[in-house]
């Protein structure tokens, strides 16, 4: 398995068409580009269905509603969970979709050097509990992913709220 302390490089692992490891707010994920392969790859990795739905992670609100025609009554909902820990259900044109715009500095980082939505889910075999740090990633995961961003995880504790905009409730 790769790994990098580089936030540039991981960001060039994810444009190469990569799944890899990384440190989100609280808990490590792993991820890539929001395409079929990866999604493949990525229930291959965990040994979870196919049918199980991920979360987009995109670095401001622009980006978000320049890649999906979602509905201008959500916007000012969306604006107000842009930089926090809150995971939103966001109804739009295609389908719903799990979207959030993180707050936490280095993964906002990571993901304006990405430039595109990293489809992304907790780094953990389907069932199990999620990995802690940078040697459980490597026994996990090695062999299954590319490689992996290490740097530090964030401060949360806890998942992320999710809030359901179509009728503004929080599910979790």
């Amino acid at each position: 398995m790769n790994i990098t302390k580089e936030a540039n490089i991981a960001a060039k692992w994810i444009l190469d068409k990569k799944v890899i490891a990384y440190p989100t707010e609280g808990v490590w994920g792993i991820g890539g580009l929001n395409i079929p392969e990866i999604i493949n790859a990525i229930s291959l990795a965990k040994n979870r269905g196919k049918e199980k739905k991920y979360i987009l992670l995109f670095h401001s609100f622009q980006q978000l509603i320049d890649q999906f025609q979602i509905e201008e009554k959500y916007h000012p909902l969306i604006k107000n969970n842009e930089n926090t820990f809150t995971t939103m259900l966001i109804p739009s044109k295609q389908n719903k979709i799990a979207a959030r715009i993180p707050g936490d500095k280095n993964l906002l980082h990571f993901l304006k050097l990405v430039n595109k939505p990293i489809l992304s889910t907790s780094a953990n075999l389907s069932g199990e509990i999620t990995c802690r740090n940078i040697q459980e990633i490597k026994t996990i995961f090695d062999g299954k992913v590319f490689g992996a961003y290490d740097a530090p995880l964030g401060d949360e504790k806890k998942p992320s709220r999710i809030l359901d905009l179509i009728n503004n409730e929080y599910i979790r």
